[in-house]
């Protein structure tokens, strides 16, 4: 926490009203709570998922889908996930640990050549093959790009923390509709739907 901070009454008044709903839900996603909300509403047991970063939302996510493939970087928190699901005796979940490529600062470029492998994974899927895509790890900008044709027409798209400065949905097609966006203290959370008129293959 910054030290200016700590002057700031609204600011501490919505640290501790999100410290109160992690207490009151300590298996939701790290997500801005109206975003979880959204999801909770909209999500279908018939849909395919995938999503980038995994960890609570692992769990959470796999419980209301039909399938989810789970892409982690990190070694050790992977298999603390592994372990989760394991115990939760979820069977529909693909957890995957795909390392960096690059140190953790340089994993916010819009351009690489050639992409990572963990953006890349998503390519290996078939297009138009996913319902629900979820953009909260590393190489945010090029994780989303490489989902967007993996979308189903009407697909889900989630990105975390798009209030960065520099912005991780930079090549979210400015006519999918935004359908939903919240934040708290800790982070904004965006939603759009896939432009069910346009064709990516």
């Amino acid at each position: 926490m910054r030290l200016r901070n700590l002057f700031r009454p609204l600011y501490l008044a919505g640290r501790l009203q999100n410290w109160l709903y992690e207490k009151r839900h300590p298996d939701h996603p790290w997500l801005a709570p109206d975003a979880i909300a959204w999801l909770d509403a909209n999500l279908r047991p018939d849909m395919q998922g995938f999503e980038w970063g995994s960890g609570r939302s692992t769990l959470w996510f796999a419980k209301r889908l039909a399938s989810l493939t789970s892409i982690e970087s990190d070694a050790t928190w992977f298999q603390q996930v592994a372990r989760m699901v394991h115990e939760a005796a979820l069977t529909n979940v693909d957890l995957r640990h795909i390392p960096l490529d690059h140190p953790d600062a340089d994993t916010y470029q819009n351009e690489y050549d050639p992409l990572p492998r963990n953006p890349a994974t998503i390519l290996d899927l078939p297009d138009a093959s996913l319902d629900f895509v979820v953009v909260d790890g590393w190489y945010r900008p090029v994780c989303a790009r490489a989902a967007l044709p993996k979308l189903k027409p009407g697909g889900i798209l989630l990105i975390d923390n798009t209030d960065w400065n520099d912005p991780p949905h930079i090549h979210v097609p400015e006519n999918w509709p935004l359908v939903h966006r919240s934040r708290n203290v800790m982070t904004e959370t965006s939603i759009w739907m896939q432009n069910k008129t346009e064709r990516w293959f």
